[in-house]
């Protein structure tokens, strides 16, 4: 009668501990995942730089010119205007690539970022595989403990 008893209490405790362990276990995976979802989102932004370009501009004291001298401006406007705007093009364009492959760096390393938090997150993060096992197996162990007092009290 002794032994039964005695087997009784072992798997009472086991069972006890095993049930406390799962639980425990339940609430603090809750915990991390209400963590995880209040964690600051990086989100990275590329190096800043406005361009400006300055003008200096003076004032003339000169007589105005006369009506030749703007249309000879004019038609040397006129002539460098082509050259003028292709280097435009090229100086926007180049300063868009740029600034389109900064974003694009950014954004890929926010993305990086947060597909390594959620695959840390997803794999435990810190927590070994076996920690969410030892509740359910305390658990098991005091069941068939209890089963094994049982088969003696057959007896």
């Amino acid at each position: 009668m002794p032994s039964e008893f005695t087997l009784y209490v072992v798997a009472f405790v086991l069972e006890l501990v095993g049930l406390f362990w799962t639980v425990s276990d339940i609430l603090g995976a809750r915990r991390r995942l209400l963590a995880y979802f209040r964690r600051p989102a990086y989100a990275y932004a590329r190096d800043v730089a406005a361009a400006v370009e300055a003008y200096n501009i003076t004032a003339r004291t000169d007589p105005p010119p006369t009506v030749n001298d703007r249309i000879q401006a004019l038609e040397e406007w006129r002539a460098g205007l082509p050259a003028e705007l292709d280097r435009r093009d090229r100086e926007v364009a180049s300063h868009l690539e740029t600034r389109l492959q900064g974003d694009l760096d950014a954004t890929h390393q926010s993305i990086e970022t947060q597909l390594r938090q959620v695959n840390e997150y997803l794999e435990g993060g810190l927590q070994e595989a076996h920690v969410s096992l030892v509740g359910p197996v305390v658990l098991l162990a005091g069941v068939i403990v209890g089963f094994l007092g049982n088969i003696r009290g057959l007896n």
